[in-house]
């Protein structure tokens, strides 16, 4: 090997260094978020034929003609609730959730959220460039047997995805975004949320920690509601 060749062959070598490095850094990233992904689930999802609380009863009676003195008899609707409620849960109809393809970016107010939130542990991001989606591998996400996962993509676009007759429930969608972890990545933050129709929805900030060697959601906070 020459001298002339010898600052060729070390920039090669930094050069594949630096590859691995990222290729590490993002399997690293992966993994938490398939990790995580099962909490995630359970936190972002419900089955929307079970409404999430027992609406107020109508009137069924009014007594002397006074429309401000109203008896109302709840029992019968509240048992009824009860028992749909119950089918459902024993229902083994799959559910499918599709899933937003990609992973989304982080921006800079939950970067400063994250902060805040851990100014106790003084954390400091990493400077690892997580701006770049990622394909997500569903096949790599656990979750309940009764849920099958689809991506997005195999389903209509925008608002019209509610309007399919499909051989299935479409229980919701639902995706997540880069993780944004602290230096010693032992915190992070993402951000997920889960669409259940077209008015109905809910968008949020995750706050994940490692507690005892596993990964674990400490706190959502919601963002948007609909």
């Amino acid at each position: 090997m020459t001298a002339k060749q010898l600052p060729v062959v070390i920039s090669i070598i930094l050069l594949l260094t630096s590859c691995s490095k990222k290729l590490s850094n993002l399997e690293f990233e992966k993994s938490v978020a398939y990790e995580i992904f099962p909490a995630l689930l359970d936190s972002v999802h419900y089955d929307r034929r079970i409404p999430p609380n027992f609406p107020p009863p109508p009137p069924v009676n009014i007594k002397n003609k006074d429309s401000t003195n109203l008896e109302w008899d709840e029992t019968k609707l509240i048992a009824e609730y009860e028992k749909r409620r119950v089918e459902l849960e024993k229902d083994t109809t799959k559910l499918v959730i599709a899933i937003v393809d990609s992973t989304y970016r982080i921006d800079e107010q939950t970067k400063k959220k994250f902060i805040n939130f851990y100014k106790e542990y003084s954390i400091k991001l990493d400077t690892i460039n997580n701006d770049t989606p990622y394909k997500i591998n569903i096949s790599d996400l656990k979750h309940n047997e009764k849920i099958i996962l689809k991506y997005r993509s195999e389903l209509p676009t925008s608002s019209k995805v509610w309007d399919g007759k499909y051989d299935f429930y479409l229980s919701g969608i639902t995706g997540f975004s880069r993780i944004q972890f602290d230096q010693t990545k032992s915190y992070g933050i993402l951000i997920s949320g889960f669409g259940c129709g077209r008015l109905c929805g809910w968008s949020g900030i995750f706050f994940i920690r490692k507690i005892d060697g596993k990964w674990q959601i400490v706190k959502i906070e919601v963002t948007g509601i609909s």
